[in-house]
């Protein structure tokens, strides 16, 4: 990845510590990539630059609290 990079371009890319994304083409994973592309973006611009995340979702994504239970339940687990 490295070597398709500008030479001039690489301490700024490789050495900041930025995270490095992998970008997968499978649906589900896409929108992964995705949200950690924007997000790493939008952390850069002046209205973000104090948080250290941000709470993105994208249009129709399933929620985390859509996946409760609707009733309580046990969990038993034997070793």
């Amino acid at each position: 990845l490295r070597d398709e990079c500008p030479e001039d371009l690489q301490p700024d890319i490789f050495e900041k510590g930025w995270t490095h994304t992998i970008y997968m083409r499978i649906e589900e994973f896409q929108r992964v990539s995705l949200k950690i592309i924007a997000e790493a973006l939008l952390l850069c611009t002046p209205a973000y630059m104090k948080k250290v995340s941000l709470p993105l979702c994208i249009a129709d994504e399933p929620r985390i609290a859509s996946f409760d239970f609707s009733k309580r339940v046990t969990v038993r687990v034997s070793l």
